[in-house]
């Protein structure tokens, strides 16, 4: 039987093969945990600043909803016979609803159909809107009985 006479053999016969994988895993936690401070590229922001006017110009395009009907609504977006889920409205409140880029070209002509949550009350659609992007599009829905 051959034995070596190393500094690796005397360490190991030292500290034993559980004390040498305990060194090995703390490392590894150390190593591990200087990794997470790193910083992640994040997404472009929504909004622009235009530096000529001094204003900020926003690119995103909105309905806002005043919805003064008691009940909420699942508020559509129809562009020709396409019809799009853009979100819901609160009943007695004002809600700012996000519409998105892909059912934008250019100027496009939109209505928004509004239907209520519950049964037996009656949908709203508005009349045909030219809509381009960073547009701001009121849609009223008013109190019924």
């Amino acid at each position: 039987m051959r034995r070596s006479s190393g500094w690796a053999s005397s360490v190991r016969g030292a500290l034993g093969a559980r004390a040498i994988w305990r060194i090995a895993l703390a490392g590894l936690a150390v190593v591990g945990g200087c990794a997470t401070g790193q910083k992640t590229a994040s997404a472009p922001p929504d909004e622009a600043v235009d530096l000529n006017s001094g204003g900020r110009t926003s690119n995103r395009t909105t309905v806002v909803v005043d919805n003064q009907n008691l009940n909420e609504m699942t508020i559509y977006a129809y562009q020709g016979t396409q019809r799009l889920r853009l979100g819901r409205a609160r009943g007695s409140a004002t809600t700012e609803i996000r519409i998105p880029s892909s059912l934008l070209s250019g100027l496009v002509e939109l209505r928004f159909y509004a239907v209520p949550m519950t049964s037996g009350s009656r949908a709203y659609l508005s009349e045909v809107i030219p809509v381009q992007p960073g547009d701001q599009v009121d849609f009223l829905i008013p109190f019924t009985r």
